[in-house]
C-alpha cells in the first residue's frame, strides 16, 4: 500500500510539472526547445547552444530550433 501511494504521488507531480506555458520567444537565448506533453505543445527558448537543447529533447521527443528573436542563433556547422 505505502508503494502505491508513493507511485501516485510521483505521477501527480509529473502531471503539475508538465503544465505547458505559453509561447514566446525570449530574446536572450538562441535556441529554442519545442515538445509535446498531455497539456500540449510547450516551447522553451532559453538554450545559448545546440547541443543544449538536443540534449533536453533527448529521449522524450521534440525539436529545436533557432530563436527567431535572437540574432545570434546559428546552427552547428555540418564537418
Amino acid at each position: 500500500m505505502p508503494r502505491t501511494l508513493l507511485i501516485a504521488a510521483a505521477l501527480a507531480v509529473a502531471a503539475s510539472a508538465a503544465v505547458p506555458t505559453a509561447a514566446r520567444a525570449d530574446a536572450n537565448a538562441a535556441f529554442c526547445a519545442r515538445t509535446y506533453g498531455m497539456g500540449g505543445e510547450v516551447v522553451q527558448c532559453n538554450f545559448a547552444t545546440y547541443a543544449q537543447c538536443a540534449a533536453t529533447v533527448s529521449g522524450v521527443g521534440g525539436s529545436c530550433s533557432s530563436n527567431p528573436a535572437h540574432s545570434l542563433a546559428r546552427w552547428p556547422r555540418s564537418r
